[in-house]
């Protein structure tokens, strides 16, 4: 990434590419029974992870996840770490009888505070990035 500006990426970059990965996600946990769910858990956690710091959503909208400190593409872990809330709202979804219940009052709040903090933040950093010590940006 040497010589290359970095910017930092919307909050409608970001969104769409949350938008994606979530339903992605979802449809996964939704088609592919009995091991849906948990597929699609563990994707709303380490995609980020996956391919140099683009999950599919970031891929598609062309955004990528690095290390604050080093400028390098976001690992598994810290993507797991990033994601902590987001996987939380999909487990909840994926609860058998109440999973919708609990998405609707919990996880939308979770989501609602992650995009409060990413819409408000000088440096659109989430909850979930400030956990990792991650940044979303765009290539310039």
């Amino acid at each position: 990434m040497n010589n290359v500006k970095m910017i930092k990426a919307t909050f409608l970059e970001r969104a769409s590419a949350k938008f994606i990965d979530m339903a992605f996600a979802l449809s996964v946990a939704g088609v592919l029974s009995p091991i849906g769910p948990v597929t699609g858990l563990v994707y709303s956690l380490i995609a980020d992870g996956l391919m140099e710091g683009r999950s599919i959503g970031k891929l598609l909208v062309g955004i990528e996840v690095i290390d604050q400190n080093t400028n390098a593409p976001c690992s598994i872990h810290k993507s797991a770490l990033r994601n902590i809330p987001f996987g939380f709202a999909v487990l909840m979804f994926i609860v058998p009888v109440i999973g919708l219940f609990l998405f609707i009052s919990l996880g939308l709040v979770i989501i609602g505070a992650e995009s409060y903090f990413l819409y408000t933040d000088l440096q659109g950093m989430r909850i979930g990035d400030t956990l990792a010590d991650t940044i979303v940006v765009k290539k310039g």
